[in-house]
């Protein structure tokens, strides 16, 4: 697989700079983002609304200083997105209290429908954003700044094959970390590793990530859309080893806090996770997202639904 050149690339991200307080952005979905069991979750999109959420806040700061999210918070009906299509994110800036911002991104699909509702906590850094990432977010033929959204991502010949529906969801994580079964396209794209927790400590599942070079913000470090992405992957296994055989689950609501934004030459980070409170039709997961020497950089909470 040829590298993305940056993550917007990578999750099929594209549309116009942003220019006042409401800007607007799209997705292509498609194969390349399906998760183990061929389906889109909320994960597939946090490169979208980290980056569009972003926008607004950014018009409203000088060239003097970066801009970083310090919070996202989604809300979802828990319905699942068709593979295929096309995702609009539109962020509107409602609060700018000079060192943080609060904007709110509206996620739709190709008919309309609302997705997710995303808060996004905005902060202000005085780090500068670096000239040449920031211009890797920008198509070089469109003297705008904006970026085309691609035809396609990914192929059919990508989506991983049906799972069994007699396994239990904890067997169906014990063979994804064993490498018996596909962990999926979208981890694929992160680089991740699975490991299937130790029940006996109260952890769940985890994910191995270490960081490639595409996954850099306009700061030069992680890009915060992709840490959610790989914590949210991470929150859905956790999800999925306590499904009953043939049982399907969803990430509905997902709040992540970023403390640090790893460098690119971090090494490995780890998503470790932690079963909460495990319900019939409803489950309550805990993550941090850690350097290897124990940094902690975000933690996450979500809740998964069970069908």
């Amino acid at each position: 697989m040829t590298p993305p050149v940056d993550a917007l690339a990578a999750f099929g991200v594209g549309g116009d700079a942003p220019s006042g307080p409401v800007a607007t952005m799209h997705q292509r979905l498609g194969p390349t983002l399906v998760d183990h069991r061929g389906r889109v979750e909320l994960a597939a999109y946090a490169v979208l609304v980290d980056t569009v959420g972003g926008g607004p806040f950014v018009v409203a700061t000088g060239p003097d200083r970066g801009v970083v999210q310090a919070r996202l918070a989604f809300a979802t009906a828990g319905g699942p997105i068709e593979a295929e299509g096309v995702l609009t994110a539109e962020a509107t800036l409602r609060d700018d209290g000079g060192q943080f911002g609060l904007t709110t991104v509206e996620v739709t699909d190709s008919a309309g429908r609302l997705r997710g509702s995303v808060l996004v906590r905005n902060a202000r850094t005085g780090r500068v954003f670096d000239p040449e990432l920031l211009a890797r977010g920008r198509s070089p033929y469109d003297v705008d700044g904006g970026r085309p959204v691609p035809d396609t991502l990914g192929s059919a010949s990508d989506v991983p094959p049906r799972i069994d529906p007699a396994l239990t969801g904890a067997q169906v994580v014990e063979a994804v970390a064993a490498g018996r079964l596909a962990a999926g396209p979208l981890a694929e794209l992160l680089s991740l590793s699975i490991t299937p927790g130790d029940p006996a400590r109260g952890t769940g599942p985890g994910v191995v990530c270490t960081p490639a070079p595409w996954m850099a913000n306009p700061l030069g470090t992680m890009h915060g859309g992709v840490i959610a992405a790989i914590i949210a992957q991470g929150c859905s296994l956790a999800g999925q080893a306590h499904t009953a055989p043939g049982q399907s689950h969803t990430v509905s609501d997902f709040a992540v806090d970023f403390f640090r934004s790893p460098p690119l030459d971090a090494g490995d980070l780890l998503v470790t996770t932690r079963p909460e409170r495990i319900g019939r039709r409803l489950g309550a997961v805990s993550a941090t997202f850690t350097q290897a020497d124990g940094t902690l950089l975000a933690s996450a909470t979500a809740n998964v639904r069970f069908g």
